[in-house]
Formats: C-alpha cells, sequence, structure tokens
C-alpha cells in the first residue's frame, strides 16, 4: 500500500506539478492506512424496507390461520431477516455479522421445521390451532390485521440487531459481542434440544417430563430462548455503543423494544404452562386417595424444588395449593404438603 501511495505521488508531481495539492496527500495516506485504522463502515447491508417487509410478510399468514401469526409467521420472520442479511453481503462484512445472520437464518429454519412436523404428526396440535381459529374476530379477516401487524412490528425490533453488529470490528466492542453471540448459539442449543426432548417424550405417551434438560430446566425451550434473544439483543447494542450516532441510537432502542418484548411474551407462555402443569398433576392426580396418586404428588413437588422455571410472571400459587388441599381432604387422601412419605395411608 505504501509502494503504490508513493507511486501515485511520485506520477502525479513528474506530469502536473501543480495539481499536487495538500488534499491529494491526505486521499493518498488514508488508502494507504492499513484496513483496521480505517473508520468502521457504515451501516448499509440491511435495508430497512427489506428488514420491514421480511417481518410483515411471514406474519401476513395470521390472514388464514390466526395462530399462524405467532408460529410460522414467528420463524419466517426470523428466517427472513437472517437470509436478508448474507444476501446484502453479511459473509463479507466481518466474521460477526456472518455468525450472527446464521443465527437468525438457523433459529428460524429450525422452528419452521420443527412446527411442520408438529402439525403433521401429533394430532393435538391441530385442536389447538382450531380452537385458537375458533377464537379468531368473526366477520372480514382483514379484522386479524391489527394483530398481524402488531406481531410484525416485534419481528422487526428483534431483527434490529442484525443493522447494529453488520458493521462492529476488532477491538473490545467486538470481543463482548462475540461472547454475547456465543450465549445467543448457547440459548439455541438448549431451547432445541427441550423442544427435540419433550416431542420424544410426548410421543411415546410420558405425561410431565422431568429428566435430561428438564431435570435442572422445567421449561427449557422457553429459558433457552429467552436467553437466545435477550444476548442477541445485547450483542446489538454492544456493537452501538462503539460507533454512536442518532441511527444507532434508533436501532439500538428497536433492539430494547423487541427484547422486551420477546420476553414478556416467553415470560407469559412459561407462567401458564406452569400453572397447567401444577393444576394437572398437583391439583387433579389429588382426587384420588391410592398411595401411588400420592407418590406421585411427592415426585411433583420435588422437582419444582430442584429445577428453575425460568422467566415467569406472578400467579396466585397459594390458591392453587389451597383448592388442592380442599380435594385432597374430599377425597379422603392425607395431606402432604410439606414433604413426607404415605406408607399404608398415614404420613410420616
Amino acid at each position: 500500500r505504501m509502494a503504490t501511495a508513493a507511486v501515485a505521488v511520485l506520477c502525479t508531481l513528474a506530469l502536473h506539478p501543480a495539481r499536487l495539492e495538500p488534499r491529494i496527500f491526505r486521499s493518498v495516506l488514508l488508502a494507504a492506512r492499513p484496513l483496521d485504522c480505517r473508520a468502521p463502515p457504515t451501516m448499509t447491508l440491511v435495508d430497512t424496507r427489506g428488514l420491514a417487509l421480511a417481518a410483515v410478510i411471514p406474519s401476513a399468514l395470521g390472514l388464514w390461520k390466526r395462530e399462524y401469526t405467532v408460529s410460522y409467521g414467528y420463524g419466517g420472520a426470523m428466517l427472513a431477516s437472517g437470509c436478508l442479511s448474507l444476501a446484502n453481503g453479511a459473509a463479507s462484512a466481518s466474521p460477526i455479522a456472518l455468525a450472527h445472520a446464521l443465527l437468525y437464518v438457523c433459529y428460524g429454519a429450525r422452528l419452521v421445521l420443527f412446527l411442520l412436523y408438529r402439525e403433521l404428526n401429533i394430532p393435538y396440535f391441530n385442536k389447538v390451532r382450531d380452537r385458537i381459529e375458533e377464537r379468531a374476530p368473526e366477520g372480514s379477516r382483514y379484522k386479524r390485521l391489527p394483530f398481524c401487524l402488531s406481531c410484525a412490528f416485534l419481528y422487526f425490533c428483534m431483527a434490529a440487531p442484525l443493522k447494529l453488529t453488520e458493521s462492529v470490528g476488532v477491538g473490545a466492542a467486538g470481543s463482548s459481542v462475540k461472547l454475547l453471540l456465543a450465549i445467543a448459539y448457547g440459548g439455541f442449543l438448549v431451547a432445541s434440544i427441550g423442544d427435540l426432548q419433550k416431542s420424544v417424550a410426548k410421543a411415546r405417551g410420558v405425561g410431565l417430563v422431568t429428566s435430561g434438560l428438564f431435570a435442572r430446566l422445567r421449561h427449557p425451550n422457553y429459558t433457552g430462548e429467552a436467553a437466545l434473544w435477550l444476548a442477541s439483543a445485547l450483542a446489538g447494542i454492544a456493537a452501538a455503543a462503539s460507533m454512536l450516532s442518532l441511527s444507532t441510537a434508533a436501532w439500538a432502542l428497536a433492539s430494547a423494544i423487541g427484547c422486551a418484548g420477546i420476553q414478556f411474551v416467553l415470560a407469559q407462555a412459561t407462567t401458564g404452562l406452569e400453572r397447567r402443569q401444577r393444576e394437572k398433576y398437583a391439583m387433579l392426580r389429588s382426587r384420588t386417595s391410592n398411595a401411588d396418586s400420592v407418590e406421585y404428588e411427592y415426585a411433583y413437588e420435588a422437582w419444582l424444588h430442584r429445577s428453575w422455571a425460568g422467566l415467569t410472571l406472578k400467579f396466585d400459587s397459594r390458591r392453587t395449593q389451597m383448592a388442592s388441599r380442599v380435594e385432597i381432604r374430599i377425597s379422603g387422601a392425607i395431606p402432604h404438603w410439606g414433604g413426607g412419605k404415605v406408607v399404608a395411608g398415614t404420613k410420616k
């Protein structure tokens, strides 16, 4: 580079001495600098309108089936956002941009394929989809448009970190972004294994899954996904901190909104599943008075104590316990909250 710069200066001096101005020296020196010393590239890889379309078009599936907005629309939006980033040059921009875009592609593709397999092979989920469809607004399907657009806005904000990590370079910011992306990939792996393990267990007729990842994480699919999107958003915000501008601040805000939105959705889903499991495995089974049922309840309570539910919203678990106690007394079984072992109808 320095040799090329020297040749350019000599040629200019020999042919046009009067044109050898200070600005020429500055441009030559800038061209001769090493790549690592140059200013980071501007954020031009991921087109904003393209990112918006990548969120809106898959979400429009909700006009057909309402549940598809938050299933295939969700996975499709993440897949389309990652593919858009790759198509616009993320692979050649930096390894960080490539890794981040591939994370979205892998997550979206896995989710869409998993949902398709589940819909084709497990009748229960078709019933759930039909129940959701029955609760959809009656009349014109365009009444579903506000819900579809609100989901699309969330997906757009969740993809916003791609706009920020496409320009991050080496240094402290790059190292922190790499660490956060590694955590995001770890969350993706936990969520994928959790979905696979639970699907296999349900196909075999297992009621409550308490082994493998579920031994310590009661809902690893939700917990892993929450870690994935939190780390992805923080990676974008960390990248924005190294190139402060009004544009990066706006994209960082969008990333924070997307992260907060999906964390609330996942916490809501986790809380609902916690309530249903408590009602099914701690309340309903207590209606029988045989020792096997009580022993099963003890196993459920022990699992609660040794595992973590992840991020949840607050719900009245005392009310559930009180209802369970009443049902135990009605059935003639002995209340056992607090531990112990049932032997021949007595509690020790």
